[in-house]
């Protein structure tokens, strides 16, 4: 089989792979909430030219980059969950065919590239489920990282990158220190010339961000109170969640480790309803836990033997890249016990260590890099099919539940309510509020009792008090029993 065949035939793997992770989240929209609501509904606004949501609305970080792509799917689709969803698969799919193709450049066989991208391609059904929603950010710091790479010897573009990347999602910020350690020993990257470079790039995206942060309201459209401020809020906001209780420090990542990772990686049984999930569902396997653990094993060993032997010497760029995804996953682990917004015993915040994987994949990249025995490719290949089956499999039975089962949407049920009855206006609490204004595309505005998003909709709900209902949870009294909850009318009626 020639490479050129043989890569494509990878590149449609992986292309499947990831379609059928997506399938669930593209098809059924139960699986949202109001913080992906927010997303949606700043992607409408942006869309219909009434604001430029420049982060999260009533946040001071995470720029609103997943809205702004989603903007050409509404336009030629629809206002739907998956509309919306459309552009955060085609990121998962471009990351699980960049990596792929990375690594064919770096020298490997489109096979074993395939393989040793495979923690960034096949994910556990949890993983799927909060890497495919619409939180923020999801794999895209797999691709800033990457992108950083590429990009370590061209200063200026690369401050801007980290830029971009860091408002986007502050972890990509870790790519920095990451690279230092990577490359101690490449002059080019630490002489002082580069040095400048990249914080000049790097400002240059800042004070750009921060003027338009001055002159937008971070609280939506006009129509309700208008708030901005400082590029440096957003610092400040991650600053206060910092904790350095070394007793709650080393609880969080020990968690993380115990029962994060073998959810991550698919390494030990557990419950889809521990992650917001609708279905009930056992998901993860000992088996994929063992073949995952062999294939580490038998390249960690081989990578060893052969460096030993000296038989085997690897090219500066490659080692340097290896000790950059290890650097990442191990910084990115080390933080995260610092977030004193993650409570000992909740379930760990899989999207919080995303770049995890990146370990496992420089151990895999190295490995097929440098031992080219055709006995222990084949057991670290077959290792990880086995591997990567077991996820396959886990989210194929899900696809299965769904499509037999499908999950009532209580929300769909409300909002279909409020519509039919020309209900234009309420109250609800914010998991209410934001679904419910989404789901009926604005023909229900949904003002929130807890945290405010969007400050129009509070105002427009103020000024309608004689048409305004109350959208409780039960026990309902003085209302209409709607799925969940009690529709009660304003007062008088």
């Amino acid at each position: 089989m020639s490479d050129k065949r043989e890569l494509w035939i990878c590149l449609a793997v992986a292309t499947a792979i990831v379609a059928l992770q997506s399938f669930v989240l593209l098809r059924y929209e139960q699986f949202f909430d109001s913080d992906q609501a927010v997303y949606g509904l700043m992607a409408k606004h942006l869309s219909e030219f009434r604001t430029f949501p420049l982060f999260f609305y009533g946040q001071n970080y995470m720029l609103g980059v997943q809205s702004w792509l989603a903007v050409p799917f509404l336009w030629v689709g629809d206002v739907t969950v998956a509309w919306l969803r459309a552009p955060i698969v085609v990121l998962n799919l471009s990351v699980a065919l960049g990596f792929t193709w990375f690594f064919v450049r770096q020298g490997l066989r489109p096979v074993l590239a395939l393989c040793a991208a495979m923690p960034v391609i096949a994910f556990t059904p949890a993983k799927a489920l909060e890497f495919g929603a619409i939180y923020g950010a999801g794999v895209e710091p797999f691709g800033y990282a990457l992108l950083l790479w590429w990009l370590r010897h061209r200063p200026l573009a690369f401050g801007a990158v980290l830029g971009v990347g860091t408002l986007h999602r502050e972890f990509t910020f870790l790519a920095l220190p990451a690279l230092a350690i990577a490359t101690w020993d490449d002059r080019q990257y630490h002489s002082w010339r580069s040095l400048a470079g990249r914080a000049a790039g790097f400002a240059g995206v800042w004070l750009v961000v921060d003027v338009l942060k001055r002159n937008i309201n971070t609280l939506g459209p006009a129509g309700g109170t208008f708030e901005s401020g400082s590029v440096a809020l957003g610092a400040k906001t991650f600053l206060s969640w910092l904790s350095f209780d070394w007793a709650a420090y080393a609880g969080r990542t020990w968690e993380m480790v115990t029962k994060g990772f073998p959810v991550l990686f698919g390494g030990h049984s557990y419950s889809l309803s521990t992650y917001s999930s609708p279905v009930e569902m056992e998901a993860g396997s000992v088996v994929g836990a063992v073949a995952l653990s062999l294939a580490l094993v038998v390249a960690i060993g081989r990578t060893v033997w052969v460096r030993a032997r000296g038989t085997a010497p690897i090219e500066p760029s490659r080692r340097q890249l290896a000790r950059y995804f290890i650097a990442l996953a191990v910084l990115n682990l080390l933080i995260y016990g610092l977030n004193s917004g993650i409570a000992l015993g909740d379930t760990p915040i899989l999207r919080y260590v995303l770049f995890t994987p990146l370990a496992v994949i420089a151990v895999l990249a190295t490995f097929f890099t440098l031992d080219h025995a055709a006995r222990w490719r084949t057991t670290v290949a077959l290792a990880l099919a086995v591997w990567t089956g077991t996820m396959v499999v886990d989210n194929a039975r899900l696809v299965r539940e769904v499509v037999r089962n499908p999950p009532t949407s209580q929300h769909r049920e409300l909002a279909d309510y409020l519509v039919a009855h020309d209900i234009r206006y309420a109250w609800a609490i914010y998991w209410d509020a934001y679904v419910i204004t989404f789901f009926t595309k604005e023909r229900v505005t949904v003002a929130s009792t807890t945290s405010v998003r969007i400050s129009a909709y509070q105002e427009a709900v103020e000024q309608h008090p004689s048409e305004t209902y109350t959208l409780r949870r039960w026990p309902c009294e003085g209302g209409t029993k709607v799925a969940g909850w009690c529709v009660i009318p304003p007062d008088g009626q």
